[in-house]
Parts: structure tokens; C-alpha cells; sequence
């Protein structure tokens, strides 16, 4: 599933593959991503979230990344598990840091 949205007029697109995302789910994405504005106040031009649920549904059958474009090099991080509420926040930490050290204010 592929669905594009818009967060703060950013082209949001999330992609799930081989399960349905819920609502929830969804919701958590965004306000995650929505979090990350506090260390870049810039123009971010895309958000490309893709989650997979692997077939094996054992130890680390889900996989999360995104790569958030903006100005210069784009941001992107990755990490897979078994809990999506926490890759989310793994995921938003990393993209944090990269943030952070890439914009750092002089």
C-alpha cells in the first residue's frame, strides 16, 4: 500500500508493504516526523516512509526507513525489529542527530 499525504505542505508518501496500515499506526508516523521540524526549521520537500513486514513474522520481521529531503544532502535512516512503535522513535532519533549535525547553528 502507497499513500500520499501532506504534512506542513511536505509531499509525505508512506509505503506498507505486505500488511495494511492502520490509522494508528499512521498517526504515530506523522507526529513523529512532524517532531523532527523543532530541529529543522527549513524547507523540507519530501518525507518517503517505507515499512515492510516480512513473511517470516519471527524476531526482526519489520523493517522501517525514511528518507526526509531537505535543502543539501537529505536525511536517512533505517533499523528493523519487532515492535513498530519502536523503530518509529529509533528511526526519528537517528534522523535527529543527522539533523542536528548537518543544520547545527554557528
Amino acid at each position: 500500500m502507497s499513500k500520499q499525504e501532506s504534512l506542513d505542505d511536505v509531499r509525505l508518501d508512506i509505503q506498507a508493504v505486505d500488511f495494511e496500515l492502520s490509522d494508528g499506526l499512521r498517526d504515530r508516523i506523522l507526529q513523529s516526523l512532524a517532531k523532527l521540524r523543532r530541529y529543522y526549521s527549513g524547507d523540507v520537500i519530501t518525507a518517503e516512509v517505507y515499512m515492510r513486514l516480512e513473511e517470516s513474522h519471527g524476531p526482526n520481521d519489520k523493517s522501517y526507513r525514511v528518507k526526509y529531503g531537505v535543502p543539501g544532502n537529505d536525511v536517512f535512516a533505517e533499523d528493523s525489529g519487532d515492535n513498530w512503535g519502536a523503530l518509529i522513535s529509533s528511526v526519528a532519533d537517528k534522523l535527529q542527530r543527522q539533523l542536528e549535525k548537518q543544520f547545527a547553528r554557528s
